[in-house]
């Protein structure tokens, strides 16, 4: 494959061009005219200083057309991402069977759990699984997390985890023991099945911790009664509040005008690239998908925000002022919220979070 540059390029006085060329040691291989358009072809190595030559003339340089290995080296230089990106997707192919990129847990283990546990046996992310014992890595995980088993599939580069816990079997029920039906937690009680005792409370009470909400007591029609094990469910309703304060003020986020972009390269869903050096920020993401690699070219744009604070009325506060009673109600709820109900006043907002627990 010769290495050769092919110039196209227009102006007066071409052939005291020419002859300056040859009069500099420029080899000139083709030569071909018609008017004032001029193409010809140098090697690779002297390129770069005819386009000097001609730009330094003002000639119109039209067109510049490398071949052979020299139009190789000219379009990496030009086009640095493209090889880092090729180097990747062929590192990336080579190991990507043998190399764990993802870890799948199921079963009756948070998911932190089971990963500690199998990184203390070698297995995690980025971890080389080629010569994976299944068998030790299943019974290390059970015995870490004290389970009934583990289940260990790999299946290219995810490795799928399944733990299962020991099963408790609960002990038969003594029908004729005495046994009461408790509060757990303190609300209004909303709703009351009673199939075995006594219903001590009714929809519209109020009870705390330890109330008894059905005895287990049955009463019979001449007056005597028995202890019985109680059967039924209460619902109770739950509530925590949190109030926000109105000041006057609320915050809004507005555009610094500061932009930074950067160029990335996302690889088994992970991307490789420089942090973004604002704190806050908006970003818009571009990608480009390299098939049939497992490959992305993302381009991030963020702008940089800021908050300030500005006048406003009550009502151009309220949605602010809602989601910061919701979140200080939030650190006293402890329960899955059902429903949220807000209360204005002209000092603030106190927003409830109400839920339901069901005591059997």
């Amino acid at each position: 494959m010769k290495n050769s540059c092919v110039i196209t390029f227009e102006g007066l006085n071409i052939t005291r061009l020419l002859n300056e060329l040859c009069k500099k040691g420029i080899a000139l291989q083709v030569v071909e005219r018609q008017a004032k358009i001029c193409q010809i072809k140098v090697s690779g190595k002297q390129s770069d200083k005819v386009v000097a030559l001609l730009r330094e003339k003002c000639y119109n340089i039209k067109n510049i057309r490398y071949t052979g290995y020299f139009a190789i080296g000219k379009f990496i230089k030009k086009r640095f991402i493209v090889p880092i990106v090729l180097l990747i997707a062929v590192i990336g192919l080579a190991f990507s069977s043998r190399i764990c990129w993802k870890i799948e847990v199921t079963g009756d283990f948070d998911t932190q759990t089971v990963l500690e546990a199998l990184s203390s046996v070698g297995v995690s992310r980025g971890k080389n699984l080629y010569r994976l014992n299944i068998d030790n890595v299943e019974n290390a995980v059970a015995n870490s997390v004290g389970a009934m088993y583990a289940v260990v599939n790999v299946k290219g580069s995810v490795a799928y985890v399944n733990v299962v816990a020991n099963k408790q079997i609960e002990p038969p029920i003594d029908m004729n023991t005495r046994r009461d039906i408790i509060a757990t937690r303190a609300g209004i009680v909303t709703n009351v099945l009673c199939e075995q005792g006594l219903a001590k409370v009714k929809v519209g009470d109020t009870v705390q911790v330890g109330d008894v909400l059905i005895e287990g007591r049955r009463v019979f029609n001449d007056g005597e009664s028995k202890d019985v094990y109680a059967l039924g469910k209460v619902t109770i309703e739950l509530a925590a509040s949190g109030f926000a304060e109105y000041n006057g003020y609320k915050t809004v986020v507005e555009e610094t005008g500061n932009i930074y972009k950067k160029i990335s390269v996302v690889l088994f869903g992970k991307e490789y690239g420089a942090k973004c050096k604002f704190e806050n920020y908006t970003v818009s993401v571009t990608d480009v998908k390299l098939y049939p690699l497992n490959l992305e070219v993302r381009t991030n744009v963020y702008k940089e925000m800021r908050e300030t604070t500005v006048s406003a009325t009550l009502n151009e506060c309220l949605e602010e002022l809602k989601e910061k009673a919701y979140k200080t109600a939030q650190t006293n709820c402890d329960y899955e919220v059902k429903d949220v109900r807000y209360n204005i006043t002209d000092n603030g907002v106190e927003a409830v979070l109400i839920g339901y627990a069901e005591v059997y």
